[in-house]
């Protein structure tokens, strides 16, 4: 899976997500940094788009690439994580060196700290690799801290990391990259004073490095404001929780590890759950089993004690409802409820399990007593001869009892050959081997040293080359592909984050649809007092000229809809299309109402003819804005005060901080240089993110409309309320069942229908009615099964059809009208595509 070598790449979630990116980095390199993304799930804010990490450098740094925008954005974006990793190896190597480690355990400790399945989770999911690295290497940052508090570059290296973790742009991996981080700072000041001759335990020195560790990751957290606050009031207090109740958290991919599958990430890693996954090298096995010292009466530490006791409680924990651990913490700890799958905090686990190493390693020697013999070992020697001989225990139990794994092990997902999978744990005794050696026979050391490492590059080479997903290497868009597509539709053309739309589009389309036009003109104007009356009176009976407004002059509403009664013709054309900014060209015949389709959030601000409008809520959930008779030229803006204050505040702490090193590091030339520099870059940042928002190249985007006046024979389906398609997946909103009643009858607006009971469209008409015929529009390639109901229970079939050839609409002509409230609509056989559905009381 090397990048530009290889033919290969991770699948699965890392080729989806990598378009979240691209079109941020679209926008931005059209001259408009994106407050606002069109489309993605029916339209929200760009924070929606986390995971194209839009604060975080890799992403403008990859952009600068060659070939980026020539299809090869995931190729360099595999480079630099791969890369980053071999940085995070290096700082860790480099804090372990510090804390007196020789070369050896220092080089193996950061190798499976780094490399192991964790990592390869997180690099599945794009961004949460980012949150992997950043929060290794700021332990690096705070070890190093802890050694030499005094020096410049760690200090503000420990602010740069905490901003890059809290940008790394996947929430759950950034709160349990913190937690982690939180863990590491907690125990340091008790663990390294034994491995450093000069430091010595003091509940000052203690509580003195804690504040000032607190004070820079405040400040790295301050400075990513820019990120942190947008996302919270733009997107997670916008959006439908992700949570899921104990009872409930062991549905779907989510699903929890089981107990033998999360002792598998020590023993037998292929057969561990890859949402929960930590396991690597065998070595870890040694931490697992640390409580075996007292056993020999050796003396562990408080701090040792409550690490493993941290391990024990993520094995149980990922194992959800199976043990009350889970119920608990998602009852008693804050955010727990709010970060999906259970395994995700599996992420504390190796910065966890490397410190225990690194106690056992240090830990001085013990003599035992053997038939009046005295033998001296180590703790890394006993517990590694342990788990030599642990090993192959486990694996015969497992063997006999065939427990129950997860079904998203690597050995499932890949099917990972049976010689492969013993090799794999003949690498890992072999290096268990190796470790016992080298501590019992310090003649062997170099001799053992080199196998040792060699059993453990072979061992976790193994497992990442079989432990992920992989598929055929594909060109992402290039910017020539995006450009054409934006000219055809503003919408987001790529596969959708689950669960990310915004609670206004999930509330909407539970009553109503969302309107499939970008703009459009309503002449018929019904006032309501709130979004409830307009749902109620919506249902009721609804035109397509028809738009109810809130809280709009009843007086008013009466002589627009009358002024514009008589009028047959109005047109809309977009004449600018950007992220951020909608410009379009109307005529009407009489004043009027103009609509805006996307979801209303109160940020869309309005100018017509130059002078900035009232922008009200129209039927539920859109944009609406008077218009007068004639030409007009209307304007649309998205406007964000949670983007503009949390710029703001990185640009002024970006300032500080600078100074602040400038004025107490730096002096002469040097120091009048850099602040010159600071400010250039903090103040000049802002202003020139604040002129791109509405400054960016025209897209372009083809759209007009052109105005009807209201037809005799009326549609009395339109706007109807519509149930019984379950939607394959959340990131397929746009297949909504109210799409067949949103009078868009433009070949492929509307879903395909099956012949399975949710994937069927159930029309409600609210009261009984009096049905003459029924139209369906759409690709007709196979025969629809249609049946009427009074009260959606008792179901009779409509047999008589007019005509039936694909691309044309099918019509139902009944004898005598049918009185009926309900019509259900599926496939008899294969899959049927219905772009609308119309019923009418007359011919």
């Amino acid at each position: 899976m090397a990048p530009f070598l290889s033919g290969l790449r991770i699948s699965h979630d890392y080729p989806v997500l990598i378009k979240e990116q691209i079109e941020l980095l679209f926008s931005i390199n059209t001259g408009s940094f994106p407050l606002y993304v069109p489309g993605y799930h029916l339209g929200h804010s760009s924070m929606a788009l986390t995971m194209g990490q839009l604060f975080h450098p890799i992403s403008y740094i990859a952009s600068l690439l060659p070939g980026y925008w020539s299809g090869k954005a995931l190729e360099w974006n595999t480079f630099l994580r791969l890369s980053s990793l071999g940085l995070t190896q290096l700082a860790l190597f480099s804090f372990l060196k510090q804390i007196r480690l020789n070369t050896l355990f220092s080089f193996i400790l950061s190798l499976i700290t780094v490399y192991n399945l964790r990592m390869l989770e997180a690099f599945r999911y794009g961004a949460s690799m980012e949150a992997f690295t950043a929060h290794l290497f700021l332990c690096a940052m705070i070890g190093k801290y802890y050694i030499s508090p005094s020096k410049w570059l760690v200090p503000l290296s420990l602010i740069g990391a905490t901003y890059l973790l809290a940008c790394s742009g996947h929430p759950p991996m950034m709160f349990y990259g913190f937690a982690a981080i939180g863990l590491f700072t907690l125990v340091i000041p008790f663990i390294l004073p034994d491995m450093l001759s000069d430091r010595k335990f003091s509940v000052k020195s203690a509580l003195d490095f804690w504040l000032k560790v607190g004070i820079l990751v405040c400040l790295g957290i301050a400075l990513s404001s820019a990120y942190i606050v947008p996302l919270y009031f733009e997107f997670v207090k916008s959006n439908n929780s992700y949570s899921q109740s104990a009872g409930l958290i062991g549905a779907g991919l989510d699903a929890p590890e089981t107990l033998a599958g999360a002792l598998n990430n020590f023993f037998l890693p292929f057969f561990a759950d890859l949402l929960g996954s930590f396991g690597g090298s065998s070595l870890i096995i040694i931490a697992f089993l640390l409580p075996l010292l007292r056993f020999f009466k050796v003396k562990i530490p408080l701090a040792i004690w409550f690490l493993w006791g941290i391990v024990i409680y993520a094995l149980l924990f990922i194992q959800g409802p199976v043990t009350p651990v889970y119920a608990l913490s998602h009852k008693y700890i804050p955010f727990i409820s709010s970060l999906g799958g259970v395994g995700r905090i599996a992420m504390i686990l190796p910065s966890v399990l490397m410190l225990l190493m690194v106690w056992i390693i240090n830990a001085g020697a013990f003599s035992i007593r053997t038939r009046g013999a005295s033998v001296t070992l180590t703790p890394c020697s006993l517990l590694g001869l342990a788990a030599l001989i642990l090993t192959p225990v486990y694996l015969m139990v497992l063997f006999l009892l065939r427990p129950e794994f997860g079904y998203f092990t690597p050995h499932f997902m890949r099917h990972i050959p049976f010689s492969i999978e013993i090799i794999s744990v003949l690498f890992g005794l072999l290096s268990l081997a190796m470790l016992v050696v080298y501590n019992m026979y310090p003649r062997l050391a170099r001799t053992m040293g080199i196998l040792l490492c060699l059993a453990i590059l072979l061992q976790i080479g193994t497992i990442l080359k079989y432990g992920m997903f992989i598929e055929k290497k594909k060109d992402e868009p290039t910017f020539d592909q995006l450009i054409s597509l934006k000219k055809d539709t503003l919408g987001y053309s790529f596969y959708e984050n689950p669960n990310a739309q915004h609670r206004v589009v999930s509330d909407h389309l539970s009553r109503s649809f969302m309107e499939p036009f970008l703009g459009k003109l309503f002449t018929q104007v019904i006032p309501v007092s709130n979004q409830d009356e307009a749902y109620i009176q919506m249902q009721k009976k609804r035109l397509q000229q028809d738009i109810f407004v809130e809280d709009f002059d009843p007086e008013k509403a009466k002589i627009i809809t009358g002024g514009a009664k008589d009028m047959n013709d109005g047109m809309v054309e977009l004449l600018y299309s950007s992220f951020n900014r909608l410009q379009f060209r109307v005529n009407s015949q009489a004043p009027a109402f103009f609509g805006l389709s996307y979801p209303y959030t109160g940020h869309w601000r309005a100018w017509v003819n130059g002078e900035k409008v009232r922008v009200y809520r129209g039927n539920g959930a859109a944009h609406a804005v008077e218009i007068p008779e004639g030409k007009s030229l209307i304007e649309f803006r998205y406007w964000s005060n949670a983007f503009f204050w949390g710029i703001l505040l990185s640009c002024i702490i970006f300032n500080v901080i600078g100074l602040y090193v400038c004025f107490h590091a730096l002096g002469g030339y040097l120091r009048v240089t850099c602040i010159v520099l600071v400010l250039v870059i903090g103040t000049g940042g802002f202003m020139l993110w604040y002129n791109s928002l509405y400054t960016g190249d025209n897209l372009n985007t083809k759209y007009q409309w052109t105005y009807t006046s209201p037809q005799p024979r009326i549609n009395i389906a339109y706007g109807k309320k519509t149930s019984g398609y379950s939607l394959p997946s959340a990131s397929f909103i746009h297949w909504h069942s109210s799409k067949a009643v949103d009078g868009d009858i433009r070949p492929g607006s509307g879903l395909p229908l099956g012949i399975t009971e949710d994937k069927e469209v159930i029309v409600d008409l609210n009261n009984n009615e009096e049905i003459k015929s029924i139209v369906l529009y759409g690709e007709i390639t196979a025969s629809p099964d249609i049946s009427l109901s009074q009260d959606g229970i008792k179901w009779k079939r409509v047999s008589s059809i007019l005509e039936n050839n694909k691309n044309s609409p099918l019509r139902i002509i009944f004898e005598k009208p049918q009185v009926e409230r309900y019509i259900k609509v599926k496939s008899s056989e294969g899959t049927l595509y219905i772009d609308e559905l119309e019923v009418y009381k007359n011919l």
